[in-house]
Formats: structure tokens, sequence, C-alpha cells
């Protein structure tokens, strides 16, 4: 005879572990005589001297709805109200409907228009630094070769980018000067 153990001071009495028996003893408190069932996902716990089959989602990431953050289940039983087992991607709100993950679009389309605003600052920097170069260039007559001709290509590189409007989504961004 084996005894089946459960751990008598969680409100759930999740099952532990099992020892062989005296066959003319009664099983202690905490133990039954019936081996706990086994399916996958589940836990067996003791209740009301037989056992159930609790949910187990122990050892998985489960995650905020509303804040995303991840947090590793450690209980037993179904996932708390708040949270989720599907993990969220980028861009992404809780649809409460469908109980699912969904794009955000203005979302996207706000983390877009930064990219572009960002994109838009570096080609900017970069061409008034080789503007101003080619311009001291110019100013203190130290051309080697086509220095002019470069100043008016960053000039006018500069001029397109100014003009892009940063709040489209799909942007096509003048060629650099070589």
């Amino acid at each position: 005879m084996i005894n089946y153990y459960y751990d008598n001071t969680n409100e759930l009495k999740p099952y532990t572990h099992q020892l062989d028996a005296n066959a003319d003893t009664l099983p202690p408190d905490n133990a039954l005589r019936t081996p706990p069932p086994e399916k996958h996902g589940f836990w067996p716990c003791c209740k009301n001297g037989e056992w159930v089959l609790i949910e187990n989602n122990r050892g998985q990431t489960a995650y905020n709805i509303e804040t995303k953050e991840s947090v590793d289940v450690d209980y037993l039983g179904a996932i708390r109200d708040g949270f989720t087992l599907l993990e969220p991607f980028e861009f992404c709100m809780w649809d409460k409907k469908t109980k699912n993950w969904v794009l955000d679009e203005s979302q996207k389309n706000t983390a877009i228009i930064q990219k572009n605003e960002s994109i838009k600052n570096l080609l900017l920097a970069t061409s008034n630094e080789k503007i101003a170069i080619l311009q001291d260039i110019i100013d203190l007559d130290m051309c080697e070769s086509n220095e002019s001709d470069q100043l008016k290509k960053w000039k006018k590189y500069r001029i397109l980018v100014i003009r892009v409007d940063t709040n489209q989504l799909d942007i096509e961004w003048p060629t650099k000067p070589e």
C-alpha cells in the first residue's frame, strides 16, 4: 500500500509526495490511499477526501494586460484576473472582447512618426556639418576640387530633408550627395 500525501498548510491541499504504507494502518490526515490522477496542465489536490485536478500554470510566464509586464507563475489555479499567458507583441493592446492582444495602430503610427523625426534630425545634423565644413573651405579659399558643387548639392539635400513631412508613415528619403 502507498500513502499519497498533500500539503495541509496550502488552501488547495496540493499533492506533494508518496511513501509506502503499512497495510494494517489508516493513512495520516494529510494522505489518501488512492493514487492522484495525472493530466497535463493540471495538478492533483485533495478536496473533501477526494483528488481533484486544479489548473497548473506554474513555471510559465503571465503578462499584465495593462502594463504588459511579465511575471513568473508560482501558484496553482487559474491565471489571476488582469493577467494572460498570451505574450504581448510590439504596438499591441489588450482587447477585452476577444481576450487577446491586438495591434494598436495609433501606438504604431506614433512610433513611426517619432522614428521619422529622429531620422530627419540625424540627416539634418549630418548635412549641417558637411555644409559648414564646405563653406569654411570656400570662405577661406582652400578649394582643392569640386567643393563648390558639393556645397550646392548638400544645401539642396538639406532643403529636401527639411521639406519631408514626418507625419507620413511611408517616407522616401532624399538621396545623400556623394
